[in-house]
């Protein structure tokens, strides 16, 4: 319900008719081929806006990572605008399990900047997520002054932020959060009357205390 937000799609071309969705990686005798990303701004505002456009890759199997070059891009009134697309990044080396589509381990994130603050930000992960062995990404959480930051050394899929115990009347400004290195989230949270905060994701499921 944000305003302003990013969205992207990533398409997979295949060696048989597409009989599963499109963004699904495959491998053996049925294979992935060329690979392909469309990133879209939408803005529902009623003035045009500008922005920086910054779009990264990190493969979860490396550590690989590539910073596009950063564009400025304009968002008009009202409606969704087509930024960027193309190949999907990949890393630039062979790697035995994965030579049909590199990029089926290559999270890619985008973020729109605004006078220094990221006013949106969206991050696409290679899909099924089933055959992702996901790394530590060394989550670190911070509780200060009502407010949750939050950072990760690798890409991270969906940080979920509660309160030990009785959760009634907390109130978190954003949850269910994908985190990308080098991209500090901080998160309002109401309500916390000194109880412990724990975060969960797809990497640790069981919450833990921060």
């Amino acid at each position: 319900m944000a305003p302003i937000t990013l969205g992207i799609k990533r398409e997979v071309s295949k060696n048989r008719p597409n009989d599963r969705p499109r963004n699904f990686y495959e491998y053996g005798s049925f294979q992935s081929r060329q690979v392909t990303l469309s990133i879209w701004g939408c803005n529902s505002k009623h003035t045009e806006s500008s922005y920086t456009l910054k779009i990264s890759a990190y493969d979860i199997a490396s550590d690989w990572r590539l910073d596009l070059p950063e564009q400025e891009v304009t968002l008009g009134e009202n409606r969704s605008t087509e930024l960027w697309s193309g190949t999907c990044p990949e890393p630039p080396f062979d790697r035995a399990f994965d030579k049909t589509a590199p990029s089926g381990t290559v999270v890619i994130h985008a973020i729109l900047i605004s006078k220094g603050e990221v006013v949106a930000r969206y991050t696409d992960w290679p899909q099924p997520y089933k055959l992702l062995d996901l790394p530590d990404p060394k989550l670190k959480v911070e509780v200060r002054d009502g407010k949750v930051t939050i950072n990760a050394e690798k890409p991270v899929k969906g940080v979920w932020l509660s309160v030990e115990g009785d959760d009634e009347g907390i109130e978190f400004g954003d949850n269910s959060l994908d985190l990308f290195p080098r991209d500090e989230v901080v998160v309002e949270a109401k309500g916390l009357a000194g109880r412990a905060v724990t975060a969960a994701s797809l990497w640790n499921p069981k919450a833990t205390r921060v």
